[in-house]
């Protein structure tokens, strides 16, 4: 048998050596720069600022004589000019048979409106239609996360379910239930002691918590406070065991920044206030004042004129003070690429093809960025949610076949 020619053989090893190149590149470029990708989904972010700092509020203690004192207001709940803050009672025994007598006023009303419900076949209807309006007024008074209002509506709903719940069989079961009830009531009132209450001098809102820096966090230290100030608070010993009134709806946040975060807040009217823990919802606060450098610290004092009843309670506090926000898709920042026209956009995988399709930069983050649609993008030019964008593949075109 004859042996193939040298040109036969030439060939063969330059054949074999060109396949051997190519696989070689082809696996150097995918481990160099293999093709990867990844699903767009939304994502929020925002630049923040971290604080400790105090609350600061007009507010008044109250004390009470000696005895057995009995709360009547709930926290954060509005108080009227002469309502009662608390009632001291001269010992436990006369609190408690206060608190029967309450109990048993309640179970009057109950009763009284059994007996009206016999008379008047629409009574319950008309109970129905106020728990109803009761509902609708509760949810309205908390949907922005102020519950000063709440207690009182609560206790109003309440008092309405618990009438519309009391059933008897018959007008007599009820009128002897009444007879029998006033005979207690008239007893419990003849046992009472003699009890003292104390008032609100003006209308405020009303706190049970007493932190003795009622009388050293004034807006009048607001006014002149420094970072040194701020350093040395102390609270006193003087503590109202009754509570204490909060004068008016503005209160104030106090915190000390570094030189580089005033710089940040300097051009700002506004900022979002966010608390660490003790209340859910952020607050818009007017940055109200920069006091000048500390040894590379500066005041913050930040206002708010809306007192929301869930802050009487917060006093130093960690927070954030949120500049700005940004929301958008967020892409891995090596698949930003340049379009033809160079507009900044996006390859994906749209079948078995590469799709351009043009984005507008809102963040850049490390490693991130958040963009948004084009302007003037539609149909399958329109970057959307779960699309998935090709982050790194060498070389890339429109309509570029990826297999």
């Amino acid at each position: 048998m004859k042996s193939s020619s040298p040109i036969v053989k030439i060939l063969s090893v330059a054949l074999l050596l060109a396949v051997v190149v190519y696989f070689a590149a082809q696996l150097n470029a995918y481990f160099a720069d293999p093709m990867v990708t990844t699903p767009v989904y939304r994502m929020a972010k925002e630049d923040a600022i971290s604080v400790s700092g105090y609350v600061v509020r007009s507010e008044e203690t109250f004390s009470s004589p000696s005895g057995t004192l009995s709360h009547r207001r709930s926290e954060g709940a509005r108080v009227g000019a002469g309502q009662v803050l608390a009632t001291v009672y001269p010992d436990r025994a006369a609190l408690d048979r206060a608190q029967a007598l309450d109990d048993m006023e309640q179970r009057m009303e109950q009763l009284q409106f059994a007996l009206t419900a016999f008379l008047d076949p629409d009574a319950a209807l008309k109970l129905d239609g106020d728990i109803a309006r009761e509902v609708i007024a509760l949810r309205r008074e908390t949907a922005d996360g102020d519950y000063g209002a709440a207690t009182p509506l609560a206790a109003t709903l309440k008092s309405a379910v618990m009438k519309r719940d009391t059933r008897f069989e018959s007008r007599e079961q009820v009128e002897q239930a009444i007879a029998a009830l006033q005979n207690d009531i008239n007893a419990a009132r003849a046992n009472l002691s003699a009890a003292q209450d104390v008032t609100a001098p003006y209308s405020g809102t009303y706190s049970g918590v007493c932190d003795g820096y009622e009388t050293v966090l004034t807006p009048d230290w607001v006014a002149t406070a420094t970072v040194a100030s701020l350093d040395a608070l102390r609270p006193t010993a003087e503590r109202g065991n009754v509570g204490k009134l909060i004068r008016g709806d503005t209160w104030y946040y106090v915190a000390a920044v570094t030189d580089e975060e005033a710089a940040l807040l300097e051009k700002r009217t506004a900022v979002t206030l966010r608390f660490a823990k003790g209340m859910e919802q952020d607050v818009t606060m007017t940055v109200a004042r920069l006091g000048p450098d500390e040894g590379g610290r500066r005041l913050l004092v930040l206002q708010c004129d809306r007192l929301i009843a869930q802050t009487t309670l917060l006093r130093h506090q960690a927070a954030e003070v949120v500049l700005q926000g940004y929301e958008g898709l967020r892409i891995p920042a090596n698949a930003l690429r340049l379009g033809e026209d160079g507009t900044p956009g996006v390859y994906c995988v749209v079948g078995a093809v590469a799709r351009f399709k043009a984005v507008e930069v809102v963040y850049q983050g490390e490693g991130y960025a958040l963009v948004r649609p084009g302007a003037g993008a539609t149909g399958a030019e329109v970057l959307r949610l779960s699309d998935q964008v090709i982050a790194t593949a060498g070389e890339l075109f429109d309509g570029k076949v990826i297999g």
